[in-house]
């Protein structure tokens, strides 16, 4: 028997991974993945299945989907080489691991899942013959396997610290809860200048403190500063966070209706609002 060193990775694994990786990268670079339905691409993202969410998104930037693709083909490609084969394995082990992540927790069909499993699979096949030589080539076996003492009190100060802070930063910088937090319908408006853009929805949002988002049928939204108090009474002010004009202020009624005047020296105009969803 052939000593480790020169051990060639085994072939039917390698010539497998070889045709899944050069055929999902031609599939990349001929238009036949990451390509987007025009009846998806008009629906709120709220309905978008997590499968046509992952494809917009990796379909979002053609030259991500390029070098994805290339990766996959050159990766095939050293596959065959008995020399090289290892290093492409390595190189498209965690490509195809994450592959596999995202088929099965977004919702990928059954076709592409399968076929991301079997080429993760036959990946560990070549690499697992190889696994003792690479243990020993990563893990320095001549330094300590346990960190000192001020090692471990500073990582423990950095685990702490990193999630204190992004703790405060979701629950107090990000979010200052609201009864009004959630989707709005404008089922009302009326207002004296005929310049005024017809609002469809508001968005008191939840996950950025003090934002709320108007949108209407044309153009882009508006983001207005808001803030209630605990009489009900709910102003919007020109600018998210700096404040700036007043321009409306209203009430949250006992009906569970907002109603807005808006505030203008030239003309007055009312807005009312009720609720669709409520958030979280």
């Amino acid at each position: 028997m052939k000593p480790d060193l020169d051990r060639i990775p085994s072939t039917p694994a390698r010539w497998i991974a070889a045709t899944i990786c050069i055929l999902y990268g031609f599939a990349k670079l001929n238009g036949s993945q990451f390509t987007v339905l025009d009846s998806q691409l008009t629906k709120p993202l709220g309905e978008v299945s997590g499968f046509w969410l992952t494809w917009h998104y990796f379909g979002y930037s053609t030259t991500y989907g390029t070098m994805l693709a290339l990766i996959q083909i050159a990766g095939g490609i050293l596959l065959v080489v008995p020399r090289t084969a290892l290093a492409a394995a390595l190189l498209l082990l965690p490509v195809a691991a994450n592959i596999v992540l995202i088929d099965v927790f977004y919702g990928v069909d059954f076709g592409g899942t399968f076929a991301a499993i079997i080429l993760l699979s036959c990946l560990c096949v070549v690499v697992a013959p190889f696994v003792p030589r690479l243990r020993s080539a990563f893990l320095l076996t001549t330094l300590p396997a346990r960190p000192r003492t001020s090692a471990i009190v500073v990582l423990s100060a950095i685990l702490i610290g990193a999630f204190a802070f992004t703790w405060w930063v979701a629950n107090s910088n990000n979010r200052f809860p609201t009864s009004i937090d959630g989707v709005w319908s404008v089922v009302s408006q009326t207002d004296g200048r005929a310049a005024k853009r017809r609002w469809q929805f508001v968005f008191f949002e939840y996950n950025r403190a003090y934002m709320a988002v108007f949108r209407a049928t044309d153009g882009p939204d508006e983001t207005h500063h808001f803030e209630i108090d605990s009489t009900g009474t709910v102003r919007v002010w020109e600018r998210w966070l700096t404040k700036g004009q007043l321009i409306m202020e209203g009430r949250l009624t006992s009906l569970g209706e907002i109603q807005m005047e808006t505030k203008d020296a030239d003309s007055s105009g009312r807005l009312v609002l009720r609720r669709i969803r409520s958030t979280p």
